[in-house]
């Protein structure tokens, strides 16, 4: 039965502690510094980066481990333990992610973190969401969840761990992506991130015909397509940066939207 719950919830528990340690090396740790811990498990994780940070919130969906994170938050005061779902639960007020979150979730989370904007996150991802997180414009993995990350931070794959190095072992191996906030971060409005999510549905195709089927449809006003260089509506979706998306949204007056 266990075996059951814990893939459902995507969960599997890194248990290399020299793993675990470089997560928390590459932090960069002080007592300054709010982290936050998604998929807290048994707390191994949380012991370590309560010994480094001034708090770490510390979240879990499964109560089974109630009680492991009962002694834990007993044994270092610096920890808030939550339990429910993160995307449910949104806390707050942390600079810092380092975590070993749920496959499940993977994508939702990031959208969701990137929205919080912390300084510095350490996640440790499936290696195929992971190599689309950290993908480049023109690069066939190059998705939606890989512009608007690359938009706000600049991600890269620090290691790859084996699945042999978890419990239960997932059927493929994992990532440690580090992803540093940028200095200049642009404010999307939701009117943005949806056409942004909308071009991506077609990614494969020319930003001229996305463009003139959404104007077809009513969702975008007519006549756009005549306004925009031809560099930029000839190319397919998947080479476009995130200047030249944002340039999309500049012009649709989608920045700074609420």
């Amino acid at each position: 039965m266990k075996k059951v719950r814990r893939k459902i919830l995507g969960q599997h528990f890194l248990m290399d502690h020299n793993v675990l340690d470089r997560m928390v090396d590459y932090a960069g740790l002080s007592r300054s510094d709010v982290v936050l811990e998604v998929g807290a498990g048994n707390g191994v994780l949380t012991r370590k980066l309560a010994e480094r940070a001034g708090k770490v919130i510390a979240v879990e969906i499964d109560e089974r481990f109630a009680k492991d994170l009962k002694t834990v938050s007993e044994e270092y005061p610096n920890v808030e333990v939550l339990f429910g779902d993160i995307l449910r639960l949104r806390p707050s007020g942390f600079n810092k992610v380092v975590s070993n979150p749920p496959y499940s979730i993977s994508s939702r989370l990031i959208e969701w973190l990137v929205e919080q904007l912390p300084e510095l996150m350490i996640l440790m991802l499936q290696r195929e969401f992971a190599s689309k997180l950290t993908a480049y414009p023109g690069s066939p993995k190059y998705v939606y969840t890989s512009a608007i990350s690359n938009t706000y931070y600049e991600a890269r794959i620090l290691e790859i761990v084996p699945r042999s190095l978890f419990s239960p072992p997932p059927r493929v191996d994992s990532a440690m992506v580090l992803m540093r906030r940028r200095d200049a971060i642009p404010r999307l409005g939701i009117s943005c991130k949806l056409l942004w999510k909308r071009l991506f549905t077609r990614r494969r195709q020319v930003l001229r015909r996305v463009l003139a089927d959404l104007s077809k449809d009513g969702l975008l006003p007519p006549g756009l397509v005549k306004k925009l260089p031809e560099a930029l509506i000839s190319k397919r979706i998947f080479q476009l940066s995130p200047s030249e998306l944002l340039d999309l949204c500049r012009l649709l007056g989608f920045l700074g939207e609420a």
